[in-house]
């Protein structure tokens, strides 16, 4: 049987000497061990840490670059100004965040059974989908595909039904439609709720989830993730390690 070539060849770990640290580590490791594909350890003393992790990506040397969650505003912290939102700001590789308390844990069953990808029919969305798709596929999970729908302020509600002969299908139909196209193997199953995004995307990561994949906002020619959007927030609060994928140039 032929190799498979890693998802992720080149795992960059941003590390300090902390509990935060040691979660980044210890999932870079488990990464590396799975998927294949080199690691390479980053202390940085002097300068940016964002920076000079961001500078990998830019050269082609970082295709996954892996981070503690913490609300301390230094190397692997996920608070605003810090080295996470940085990353999750410019970094043009994907980004993955361990969950506080992750070295901790029990990973003697550690392995993909459940991904789970935020869905808004958006370009960053579909990206963030298709690479959870990727994963499950290689390492044998099922796909929880969730789609949560914002209730509409009063103000818009009028204009949204003046516009919805032009909207085309609406958001649960997109959400159906997306998850009718993957593979029958990835077990597939579309999550439609309302309300609050990050509250949602939280509740349903707490029910069995191993990992948990958003997509990134990119405006003009540098990749961004909108300051306050719900990627930067549910890094910071989620139970899993959490995957943010670049959108597509």
């Amino acid at each position: 049987m032929p190799e498979v070539a890693p998802l992720y060849p080149k795992v960059v770990v941003g590390y300090v000497e902390t509990d935060r640290g040691e979660d980044a580590r210890l999932l870079a490791e488990r990464i590396v061990e799975r998927d294949g594909g080199e690691l390479r350890v980053i202390h940085v003393e002097k300068g940016s840490p964002a920076d000079a992790l961001q500078a990998l990506a830019e050269k082609g040397e970082a295709d996954l670059i892996v981070l503690g969650s913490t609300h301390h505003g230094h190397l692997g912290s996920v608070s605003p100004g810090s080295v996470a939102e940085h990353l999750l700001h410019g970094a043009k590789c994907r980004l993955v965040i361990a969950p506080k308390g992750y070295a901790e844990s029990d990973h003697s069953q550690d392995r993909l059974r459940v991904a789970a990808v935020g869905f808004n029919g958006m370009a960053e969305s579909r990206a963030a989908l298709d690479e959870a798709a990727r994963l499950a596929s290689k390492f044998g999970g099922s796909l929880r595909v969730i789609g949560v729908a914002t209730p509409i302020p009063g103000m818009a509600v009028a204009a949204a039904a003046q516009a919805g002969a032009e909207a085309g299908p609406d958001f649960q139909t997109q959400l159906n439609e997306a998850v009718a196209e993957l593979p029958s193997e990835l077990r597939a199953q579309p999550v439609f709720e309302r309300g609050d995004p990050v509250e949602k995307l939280l509740e349903d990561a707490e029910v069995g989830v191993d990992l948990l994949v958003l997509g990134s906002r990119g405006f003009g020619p540098v990749m961004r993730l909108l300051v306050g959007s719900v990627s930067s927030r549910v890094i910071r609060e989620a139970p899993c390690p959490v995957l943010v994928v670049p959108r597509p140039a």
